[in-house]
């Protein structure tokens, strides 16, 4: 009876993907509502998965999507990965001009075969095949199938039927049929606004979506991963290159990958052990032995990627990257994690989402996710992390990229989920303290010093660390646009770790900075961080809004004013106040020709309603009339 159901459904699979050959691609004939405000119309997403056992899955796609214009290109590849277990049993593609005529049929030869990890790879098992269309004229319709056949049944693949903003849906199904050997969790999200058909069947589950409008993109939207629909499907039984898995909750997930990815991995030579004992000698504190095995580890290794082993799971074995002197994110964490295990420090590694975007591990279904490595040591019902790929950030700074959001971290008796360290929007600080003279001719000399701290820290040392003084000079040409004729006579740059703040020190003068306009004299007071951003104005906005990080910005600046001229205005203070932050400056006459000029920005995280959207941009649009004000002088 089952093997009658698989072959029904496989068949009527196969003959889709037939028959979509001959379908009609003439982009006239999609519907307009599905073209209005996009770039692209998805006309059918096909996924069909078969898990044939607890060692092997089949995997079959076939996807057809008109590109209406340039900015729907990101639809013009087609790309299927592979490795030594994961094989590709078939794959084509075929481009459609604006009629539906065919006009290419892609060649074996004319797919690439790449490593699947960018820049700064050593070597990777993990490979794709991959085509790039060079488009000449638009519309034009791209349509790719193939199967992958896979005993890596650890990692099932996600149904996403909404890809991208301005994209409008036609079609998608997902289809996956299960032994009843196997049992299946299955985690649904964010299906609330969406009309979705769901059919259950013995061993089987059909998704069906169709119609779907598209989603303009607007100014501080949400990341359509908090929004779109979405269904996770996990094994309690599964493989992972080569090694079989069961678990039902994370803890018994946790105590499989530590006996299996990171148990036996620790292996250190006599003399480093020696040399890191030598290090920590009379050093009793738990969290003094971490910072000097952290400092140990960014002086002697740096960061690559090394995706060998258990599908990149697998850290390199510590006596390994201690000779080599360079490892991946599991393989520095991993060496990081021995040298504490030396000293006597305990320590865990941490699987999580690292990027920018704070994207939580989903803990509904126990399953191997995530894209990165951190390391844990608990103190005293606290907890450290530490980034162990970065030569430049100070000990337990994790800002930006692993900071506050869900993470697993494993334990010798299993999974354990806990949440990185949260930066109030007090911690992410920009200091900026100077001072600048404003001589006769309108000839500004300044001089200021910029302290950055939390998430700041981060964005400041990313933008600064390693340039070469004429690229130093370019940065803050950039930074300090306002300023015309500018000339650095000192720009100096300090990442202090011990402290955690990046420092800048820069020194300056530009002619005409103060203009005249007859007697008067016009000074720009803000000179140092003028802040000209405001978001584009959006008519009948259909979405929320999300400021994704809060920082606090303070300006302390004194200003000398040429003696031989009167003073004629100086703005009154000003305080704005908003759910979205304050703003406020204050000039304070210090005497005839000094004034002391104080500038505090602070912008609140938060997710907020669509119709506060234009309440956000006025504020906004106030620091920006704020931050033009000028002093007037006359002669």
């Amino acid at each position: 009876m089952k093997k009658n159901t698989l072959t029904i459904l496989c068949t009527f699979f196969l003959t889709c993907v037939v028959l979509s050959q001959n379908y009609n691609f003439n982009s006239n004939q999609l519907p307009e509502n599905l073209k209005v405000n996009a770039n692209a119309v998805v006309v059918f997403d096909d996924v069909f998965i078969e898990i044939q056992n607890q060692k092997l899955m089949t995997v079959k796609v076939k996807k057809a999507v008109t590109v209406l214009n340039k900015l729907g290109d990101e639809y013009r590849y087609v790309a299927v990965g592979y490795d030594k277990t994961r094989k590709i049993k078939n794959i084509e593609t075929i481009i459609y001009d604006a009629s539906g005529k065919e006009i290419k049929k892609v060649k074996n030869k004319e797919y690439k075969d790449v490593s699947q990890v960018a820049g700064g790879t050593l070597y990777a098992d993990n490979r794709m095949l991959y085509y790039e269309h060079t488009p000449t004229t638009y519309p034009y319709t791209i349509y790719y199938e193939y199967e992958v056949i896979s005993p890596n049944t650890a990692f099932i693949r996600k149904w996403n039927p909404i890809s991208f903003y301005n994209t409008g849906l036609l079609s998608a199904t997902y289809t996956i049929i299960y032994t009843n050997e196997l049992e299946l969790q299955v985690k649904e999200n964010n299906f609330e606004k969406f009309s979705i058909k769901k059919e259950i069947k013995e061993n089987q589950i059909l998704y069906t979506i169709s119609n779907i409008e598209p989603l303009k993109h607007e100014p501080l939207c949400l990341s359509l991963k908090k929004t779109r629909p979405n269904v996770q499907f996990v094994l309690n039984k599964f493989y992972a290159e080569g090694i079989t898995g069961e678990a039902n909750n994370w803890k018994e997930l946790g105590k499989w990958e530590h006996d299996n990815f990171y148990s036996g991995v620790g292996a250190l030579p006599e003399g480093t052990k020696t040399k890191i004992m030598r290090l920590v000698e009379g050093i009793s504190n738990p969290v003094e032995k971490a910072k000097i095995v952290y400092k140990y580890v960014q002086d002697k290794t740096r960061y690559i990627s090394v995706q060998v082993g258990i599908g990149g799971l697998r850290p390199m074995v510590a006596s390994d990257v201690d000779k080599l002197g360079y490892g991946d994110c599991k393989a520095l964490t991993n060496y990081t994690k021995s040298l504490l295990d030396v000293v006597g420090v305990k320590s865990y590694f941490t699987e999580l989402y690292g990027g920018y975007e704070k994207i939580n591990m989903d803990f509904n279904s126990p399953n191997i996710q995530g894209n990165h490595v951190i390391l844990n040591i608990p103190i005293e019902g606290d907890d450290i992390w530490l980034e162990c790929t970065s030569q430049e950030v100070p000990f337990g700074y994790i800002a930006n990229f692993t900071d506050d959001r869900d993470v697993i971290v494993v334990t010798p008796d299993g999974g354990v989920v806990k949440r990185t360290k949260k930066y109030k929007t007090t911690e992410n600080l920009q200091l900026s303290k100077g001072e600048y003279t404003i001589d006769t001719k309108g000839t500004i000399k300044a001089s200021v010093k910029i302290e950055s701290s939390g998430t700041q820290y981060n964005d400041n040392l990313k933008n600064a660390a390693g340039k070469t003084p004429k690229e130093l000079r370019e940065l803050f040409k950039e930074y300090l646009a306002n300023i015309n004729n500018i000339q650095f006579s000192n720009i100096s740059v300090f990442n202090n770790k011990k402290e955690v703040k990046y420092e800048e020190n820069l020194e300056f003068t530009a002619v005409d900075y103060a203009l005249f306009t007859g007697k008067q004299l016009l000074i720009p007071i803000n000179v140092f961080n003028k802040n000209s951003y405001v978001p584009k104005r959006v008519r009948n906005r259909k979405l929320p809004f999300e400021i994704s990080r809060g920082f606090l910005d303070v300006d302390e600046i004194e200003i000398k004013l040429p003696s031989t001229f009167m003073v004629e205005y100086i703005p009154e203070n000003i305080e704005l106040k908003t759910k979205f932050g304050t703003y406020s400056i204050a000039l304070t006459k210090v005497d005839e020709i000094t004034y002391l000029y104080k500038r505090t920005l602070q912008i609140e995280e938060g997710e907020y309603t669509k119709e506060e959207y234009d309440a956000y941009r006025k504020f906004r649009k106030k620091i920006k009339k704020y931050d033009n004000l000028k002093i007037i002088l006359n002669k």
